[in-house]
C-alpha cells in the first residue's frame, strides 16, 4: 500500500469519526470574527488606527474563498487567523499527502483545534488545483467586481464649531468656527479582477471642511488612487499610485495597521506583506508613487519611490518666496476644517525610497530593507530632556536584516535594524507548538533611546521603536474538550526617561482569558488583564511644589465576562460585563463598569441584517474607561471609550436589493452626570451626542 493510499483510508475514517462534530457545530459568524480581531487589537492601543485594510482582505475571502491546495504562504498569512506554525503545518500536510478532498481534512493537520477549523472556515476553500488560466484584458473587463460605496456621517446635535457667529467676531478669532458642514462624506470606488488585477479611488471629506468651495474648490480635501498588478510571471507586484510598505517585523517599514498585544497571544509576528495599494483614508502615512517587485526563482527585490506632500506646524516661512523653512512636528490628524490646520495642510514635501532584496527557501527567509527619506524643512523639536534623541533635521535613512525560519515545530523570526545615527534597535521571536494541546511564543526586543525610523512599526509597548526594552511570553493550552486558556505576560523598561516619566521607568502588563463552548449555540469567556507602569506624580500630590517629579505605579485592572448565544437561527444575543479599577500611587482607586446587550437578527425571510445595543457604563473618570468594539457599516468601524455615566445605545441596519447594500445606523450615548459635552469646537450643550450614519454599494 503506497502512501498516498493509506492516506486516503485515514482520511476517509476520520471524515467517518468527526463529520457528525462538525456538522453540528454553528459556522462562526465571520462578521463577528472580523469584529473580535479588532476589538482586541483596538485594546491594546489608544492610537486613532485605520482598520479598513483588515475588513478589506476579510471581505474578500468570503467573496474569494481561499482554494488551501494552491494557497501560498502569503495568502495564508492574509487570512489573519493562523499563525505562523500553522500556515507552515498546511503547507507541509498538502506537499507530504497531495491535495486535500474536503475541507474537513483539517482535522488531520498538526495543530488545527476544532475550534481553529470553525473559524476558518467561513475564509476558505478545497477543489482540484487546475491550471491557471492565461490572462486577458477581455475576461478581466468582463468578469471583473466592480464596487462603488458612498457613505454619509453627522452628529446630530449642534456643536459649538457649527454654530452662528456674527463676521465681526469671526474676523476677530478666525479659528473660532469650523469653515464648512457639519457633514462626512465617505466615496470608493474599487475593481478586482482575481488576485490580478486591483485598481480603485477613495476621497473624503471631513466633517468642518469644505465642499466644491473656499479652500476646496476641487471637491474632497483627500483624495487617492491605486493600480495594482500581481502575479504576472516575474512581475510579483507592481503598485502605481498610492501603496503600502511592509518589510520585515517593523523596526524599518512598517506602514498601515499592525498588530499588538492582544488575547491572540500567539499573534505576535508581523506578516509583511511588501507593496500592496492602499486605499484607507489616513492622510499622511502611505507612500505615492510607484513600487514594484520581481520574482526570479527563490530572490524577490523591491524598489519603490514616494513623493508626497503631508501636513506638519510650520515654525519658519520666508515671507518673500513662501517657502517653509523650518517645521516643529509632523501632523496625523488629517483634519483641515479651520484656518490654521489649512495653513499647516500639506506644508512640506516628503521624498522617500528604497528597496528590499529577499532570499526565500523552503524554510528559511532572509531579507535586507534599505529606505532613505528627506523632508522640504528641517524638523527643529523644541528640545526637552526625553526628546532630545528623537529625529531632527530633513534627512534619514534605515538599514534592517530580516529573518525567519522553521525547526521541527518551531519558528524563529526576527529583525534587526539601523538609522543614519548609527543606532541600533532589534528583535527576536518565537512560535513553538509543544504539542498539540499547547503553544507558546516568545519575543525580545531592545530597541535604543536615539533609534529613528519614521516609519517603524514593531512589536511593542510604545508607539515608537525607540528607549524600550522586554520580554514577552504567550501561551495557548487546550486542557480538555471545548476549553481553551490563552495568556500573556511582557515586562518592559524605559532606560531613558520618556513624556509622563522624568525617571528612568519600568512596566508589567498581563492578560488571561478562558474561552469555554457549551454547545455549538453557546460560547463566552472571561479576561482578566492588568498593566502596572511607573509614570511621574500629579503635581498638585507633590507636598513641596519645587520637588522635582517622582514616579509612582500606575495599575489599570480590567475583569470581563462575554457569553454569545444563538436563541434560534436567525437571532444571536451576546452580554458582556466588564469591570475595571485604575489605581495611581496610593490615591483611592478610580473604577467603572460597563454593562450590555446586542441583539443580532437576520431574518431568512429578508435580505436585512440588525445589529442593536444597549448598555450602561458608570466610570469615576477617563482614567477608568472602557473600550468596546461597535458594529458598523462596511469599511467603518466604531470603538468609542466609555467613561464617566450614562446610557449607549445603536441600531444599524442593512437591507439589501438587487446589486445594491443600504446600511443606516444610528448611535446616541446619554450622559446622565454631564450638561456639557467635549470641548472646543466640537462641545455640545446637553446630555446626549447622536451620530447618524447612511451607505450605500452598488455592485456591477
Amino acid at each position: 500500500m503506497n502512501k498516498l493510499t493509506a492516506h486516503k483510508i485515514l482520511f476517509f475514517i476520520s471524515f467517518l469519526l468527526f463529520t457528525k462534530f462538525l456538522f453540528s457545530q454553528e459556522f462562526v459568524d465571520s462578521q463577528q470574527l472580523i469584529e473580535d480581531l479588532i476589538e482586541n487589537i483596538a485594546e491594546s492601543s489608544d492610537e486613532e488606527l485605520d482598520y479598513s485594510s483588515l475588513f478589506e482582505d476579510f471581505n474578500y475571502f468570503i467573496n474569494n474563498p481561499l482554494n488551501l491546495n494552491i494557497a501560498t504562504e502569503e495568502e495564508l498569512e492574509k487570512l489573519h487567523i493562523l499563525n505562523d506554525f500553522q500556515v507552515s503545518s498546511i503547507l507541509h500536510y498538502i506537499k507530504e499527502n497531495g491535495q486535500m478532498l474536503s475541507i474537513y481534512e483539517l482535522q488531520l493537520i498538526y495543530g488545527f483545534t476544532p475550534e481553529l477549523i470553525q473559524k476558518v472556515l467561513p475564509f476558505v476553500t478545497v477543489s482540484d488545483k487546475k491550471e491557471t488560466q492565461k490572462f486577458s484584458l477581455k475576461r478581466a473587463v468582463k468578469y471583473g467586481s466592480n464596487q462603488y460605496f458612498l457613505r454619509l456621517k453627522t452628529v446630530v446635535e449642534d456643536q459649538e464649531g457649527f454654530t452662528p457667529i456674527s463676521d465681526s467676531a469671526l474676523e476677530s478669532v478666525p479659528n473660532s468656527r469650523y469653515l464648512g458642514s457639519r457633514l462626512k462624506i465617505y466615496s470608493r470606488y474599487k475593481y478586482q479582477y482575481k488576485n490580478k488585477i486591483a485598481a480603485g479611488f477613495t476621497s473624503e471629506k471631513d466633517p468642518g471642511e469644505e465642499f466644491f468651495k473656499g479652500s476646496q474648490k476641487n471637491g474632497f480635501d483627500y483624495y487617492s488612487a491605486h493600480l495594482q498588478l500581481s502575479n504576472f510571471g516575474h512581475l510579483k507586484t507592481l503598485v502605481v499610485g498610492d501603496y503600502k510598505l511592509r518589510f520585515g517585523q517593523g523596526l524599518n517599514l512598517w506602514s498601515g495597521m499592525a498588530t499588538g498585544k492582544s488575547s491572540y497571544v500567539l499573534d505576535v509576528k508581523r506578516k509583511a506583506q511588501g507593496i500592496s495599494k492602499y486605499s484607507s483614508t489616513d492622510e499622511n502615512k502611505f507612500m505615492r508613487g510607484a513600487g514594484a517587485t520581481v520574482s526570479f526563482k527563490d530572490f524577490n527585490f523591491s524598489t519603490f519611490i514616494s513623493k508626497k506632500k503631508i501636513d506638519a506646524n510650520l515654525s519658519e516661512k520666508d515671507t518673500l518666496d513662501d517657502e517653509v523653512r523650518s517645521i516643529s512636528s509632523f501632523l496625523a490628524s488629517g483634519i483641515h476644517a479651520t484656518p490654521s490646520q489649512l495653513y499647516d495642510r500639506h506644508a512640506i514635501e516628503e521624498n522617500l525610497f528604497g528597496g528590499n532584496l529577499s532570499l526565500n527557501k523552503k524554510d528559511f527567509k532572509i531579507g535586507l530593507t534599505y529606505v532613505k527619506y528627506k523632508y522640504g524643512a528641517d524638523l527643529e523639536k523644541t528640545i526637552t530632556a526625553y526628546n532630545q534623541f528623537e529625529f531632527t533635521g530633513s534627512e534619514n535613512s534605515n538599514l534592517s536584516l530580516d529573518y525567519q525560519f522553521g525547526i521541527r515545530n518551531i519558528y524563529f523570526f526576527g529583525e534587526a535594524a539601523r538609522s543614519c545615527n548609527g543606532a541600533i534597535a532589534y528583535i527576536n521571536g518565537a512560535v513553538a507548538s509543544i504539542a498539540p494541546q499547547m503553544s507558546i511564543s516568545i519575543v525580545h526586543r531592545d530597541y535604543a533611546r536615539d533609534y529613528q525610523a519614521l516609519y517603524g512599526n514593531a512589536f511593542g509597548e510604545s508607539s515608537k521603536n525607540i528607549n524600550e526594552k522586554g520580554i514577552y511570553v504567550g501561551t495557548e493550552i487546550h486542557p480538555i474538550k471545548n476549553w481553551k486558556v490563552s495568556a500573556y505576560y511582557d515586562t518592559y523598561k524605559f532606560p531613558w526617561i520618556k513624556s509622563g516619566a522624568s525617571a528612568l521607568s519600568k512596566g508589567v502588563d498581563y492578560l488571561t482569558q478562558v474561552d469555554f463552548r457549551l454547545s455549538r449555540k453557546v460560547q463566552m469567556y472571561w479576561r482578566v488583564k492588568n498593566e502596572t507602569k511607573s509614570l511621574n506624580v500629579d503635581e498638585e500630590e507633590l507636598l513641596n511644589p519645587s520637588d522635582a517629579k517622582y514616579l509612582v505605579d500606575v495599575s489599570n485592572l480590567h475583569l470581563r465576562y462575554n457569553i454569545s448565544y444563538r436563541v434560534l437561527d436567525e437571532l444571536q444575543l451576546k452580554n458582556r460585563i466588564e469591570l475595571v479599577r485604575f489605581t495611581k500611587g496610593d490615591a483611592n482607586s478610580e473604577n467603572g463598569y460597563l454593562i450590555y446587550q446586542d441583539i443580532i437578527y437576520h431574518p431568512k425571510a429578508l435580505p436585512l441584517n440588525v445589529s442593536f445595543r444597549y448598555g450602561i457604563f458608570d466610570t469615576d473618570s477617563y482614567n477608568a474607561r472602557i473600550y468596546a468594539y461597535e458594529t458598523d457599516v462596511l469599511y467603518a468601524y466604531s470603538i468609542p471609550a466609555y467613561s464617566t455615566k450614562g446610557i449607549r445605545t445603536y441600531l444599524t441596519l442593512k437591507y439589501s436589493l438587487n446589486k445594491i447594500d443600504f446600511w443606516l445606523r444610528y448611535a446616541q450615548t446619554y450622559y446622565s452626570n454631564k450638561s456639557v459635552i467635549g470641548s472646543g469646537l466640537n462641545e455640545i450643550a446637553g446630555k446626549t451626542k447622536s451620530e447618524l450614519t447612511f451607505q450605500l454599494r452598488y455592485k456591477f
